[in-house]
């Protein structure tokens, strides 16, 4: 079998572009895999195209050679472009191979641990709404069955500044949660997704401090994620566990993040992260630090269903 062409396209999606790869192959077999960077799709989308150059004539089904040299016969190694644009032709290979196989990927990447896959809803609510607001919108989607609820209470609100945490926002936003906690009851998941919104440390952990209370299942991003040895200062700091991972690419960067402890979930994204392969083996090196993993997702349904099967295994 070999690649015929690498397509991609610019779809529209719910609130940002999708970047969807399709790989082609003489057989007839086609695979299909998720590039999106959230506003930067364009970006990738040139790059998925100076990967096909590579790609055309290529056997598919040597994934591990054909990341290791999209990689790193690029010289500059890395970065959101390259391995987003890498996630997408990566994932799409996987797909050919489970496709051709006759199997679910999750078979070829070790079986699956587990028969059911526990979900949480993230946009049921706006950043910046009010705590009676929030609890309206956590009352709306409890019919739907949603195993747990994630919002960022602080967010977008009026004055908002990263370096600085005012008390009126920091209350506000503890209340916010609260109001979720008592309307969805004691045994629902809260997740909190700072965004990397506190652009220092103290306000970092004098929030998660302030909601401690409310039995949060993780605290998402509390810093930016260029720096890890302050992640884990935060984590440290804290009784509750921090997630992140979204904006870190590779075995490399989570290597560095757990070295200095800097996470108790990591969450690298199926578009991001450099494929399927690489967050296996991400959740390796998780799993050899007694960390959690919890496949990232903000974008498309293609990207979804790489993380469902990352998940079962």
């Amino acid at each position: 079998m070999r690649i015929t062409d690498v397509k991609t396209f610019l779809v529209g999606g719910s609130w940002r572009n999708w970047l969807i790869v399709k790989v082609e192959t003489d057989e007839g077999i086609h695979g299909v895999g998720e590039a999106t960077l959230e506003g930067k799709s364009a970006t990738v989308e040139a790059a998925v195209q100076e990967l096909k150059r590579y790609l055309l004539g290529k056997n598919p089904s040597a994934i591990e050679k054909h990341f290791q040299e999209m990689y790193r016969r690029s010289f500059y190694a890395g970065g959101e472009v390259l391995t987003s644009a890498i996630s997408g032709v990566e994932t799409a290979m996987w797909d050919i191979k489970g496709k051709a196989l006759g199997v679910p990927v999750y078979e070829l990447l070790g079986g699956r641990t587990r028969d059911r896959i526990k979900l949480y809803i993230n946009a049921w609510a706006h950043q910046g709404m009010s705590p009676e607001e929030y609890a309206d919108a956590a009352r709306a989607v409890l019919p739907l069955g949603v195993q747990g609820l994630k919002l960022n209470p602080w967010g977008s609100r009026p004055g908002i500044d990263f370096y600085r945490l005012d008390n009126n926002i920091l209350n506000t936003g503890v209340e916010a949660v609260g109001a979720v906690r008592e309307a969805v009851g004691p045994d629902l998941d809260i997740y909190i997704d700072c965004n990397g919104i506190f652009n220092t440390v103290g306000n970092a952990v004098r929030a998660a401090k302030a909601v401690e209370e409310y039995n949060i299942t993780f605290f998402e991003e509390p810093v930016p994620h260029e720096n890890t040895e302050a992640m884990a200062y935060v984590r440290r700091k804290i009784n509750i566990p921090v997630a992140t991972g979204e904006r870190l690419f590779t075995i490399f960067g989570f290597q560095k993040l757990l070295a200095c402890g800097g996470a108790d979930v990591v969450q690298p994204d199926m578009s991001h992260c450099g494929g399927m392969l690489e967050a296996r083996k991400i959740a390796a090196i998780a799993d050899a630090h007694y960390v959690a993993f919890a496949p990232h997702n903000p974008n498309g349904e293609v990207s979804y269903a790489s993380a469902v099967q990352m998940a079962a295994c």
